[in-house]
């Protein structure tokens, strides 16, 4: 975007959702959308232009998706309008003056700001290099609970939340809980989190399988 704009020319280049749309797919992909769930560069459009569907894993996916605006419903000519001004004001903005110029509550408005400042960070850079890769699962066993919490439904990870952990070596980590350990799941949090053309080392476990935006080294436990 240009360094500075007014607002009536913000709305003059950015007229609509099919505008702001082309022109995040365009600074994303280059105009040539990737699935953010797998990776993969063969993707469909589908009819109507309601985003896509890969070719390799069938997951349906937006220009949103895998970005701070995947589950809002505010238009996107709204967040890019928000995003613009929390990148160019010099000194800060006020959630009430943020509220005005964008045409939202002040609610809003906070949640706005905090979710551009969230993608804004160092912390949330993605991770590169050398990245080691590992899930677990956390929390006390089921024979330790009072009986009226225990689950009943089986033995081993019943009862425990599954967590996802990531080592960049020599630098950040991240640990994060996840509702599944399946492939989809997997591949959907590395994606998020490790720069594509990273080194990732992982088990044998097959949610891993198929991470082709990777260099990807199994790493054999011993038993």
């Amino acid at each position: 975007m240009k360094d500075q704009m007014s607002i009536p020319e913000f709305y003059k280049r950015f007229q609509d959702e099919e505008t702001c749309r082309k022109f995040i797919v365009q600074e994303r992909w280059n105009d040539q959308p990737v699935c953010p769930h797998c990776g993969h560069s063969k993707v469909y459009v589908l009819s109507g232009g309601m985003g896509y569907k890969c070719a390799e894993c069938k997951e349906r996916f937006s220009a949103r998706t895998g970005t701070v605006m995947e589950t809002s419903r505010l238009p996107l000519q709204t967040w890019l309008l928000a995003i613009y001004m929390m990148t160019t004001a010099r000194k800060g903005i006020s959630s009430v003056q943020f509220a005005k110029e964008l045409g939202v509550t002040q609610k809003t408005a906070w949640f706005l700001a905090n979710r551009i400042r969230e993608a804004c960070t160092d912390g949330k850079s993605p991770l590169n290099g050398e990245v080691e890769i590992d899930e677990t699962y956390i929390g006390g066993k089921e024979r330790n609970k009072h009986a009226s919490k225990r689950l009943r439904a089986g033995r081993g990870a019943v009862g425990k939340q599954a967590v996802l952990g990531m080592r960049e070596r020599g630098g950040p980590v991240r640990a994060m809980p996840i509702q599944a350990t399946d492939k989809k799941t997997l591949h959907h949090h590395v994606n998020n989190e490790v720069a594509a053309g990273a080194t990732v080392y992982t088990d044998e476990h097959q949610g891993y399988r198929g991470l082709i935006r990777y260099q990807h080294k199994l790493v054999q436990l011993s038993i």
